[in-house]
């Protein structure tokens, strides 16, 4: 069974995801991954290690989610973030959404996508090629 909310270090694939939760009402999912990348212009990540403290992380998202199902009408959504030590190119965060239209759907995905980053307590560490660290 995949979680509506999970911080953790396991993973659960696209499919999983997708197929968790169907509603014929639903004309739109629209699925946004957040993947660690290294770039000239960011430092030259090697790789990101992310804390969080997920009780208080899991009440925040679940606020979330209910803001933006008040908000732009959406029937359903997921949110997942890893923790722990996570390699370039590896998903590490997921907000699924499920809506009748791809409007409210892409706008609620941002929308959750924003306030997560902004409001839930996880905290990532980037680890430079050059060995420096910076946590963010």
């Amino acid at each position: 069974m995949v979680p509506d909310i999970y911080i953790g270090e396991n993973w659960f694939t696209l499919d999983e995801v997708f197929n968790s939760y169907k509603d014929e009402t639903c004309g739109a999912v629209d699925i946004f991954l957040g993947i660690p990348r290294s770039a000239p212009e960011d430092g030259d990540v090697k790789e990101l290690h992310y804390e969080a403290y997920v009780s208080m992380a899991e009440k925040v998202i679940k606020e979330i989610i209910n803001e933006a199902k008040e908000k732009f009408g959406i029937k359903h959504a997921i949110v997942h973030h890893r923790t722990g030590v996570v390699p370039l190119l590896t998903p590490s965060f997921l907000v699924a959404v499920w809506a009748g239209h791809r409007q409210e759907a892409f706008t609620a995905c941002r929308y959750i996508v924003d306030e997560v980053k902004a409001r839930a307590p996880i905290w990532k560490k980037e680890v430079f090629k050059t060995g420096q660290e910076s946590w963010k």
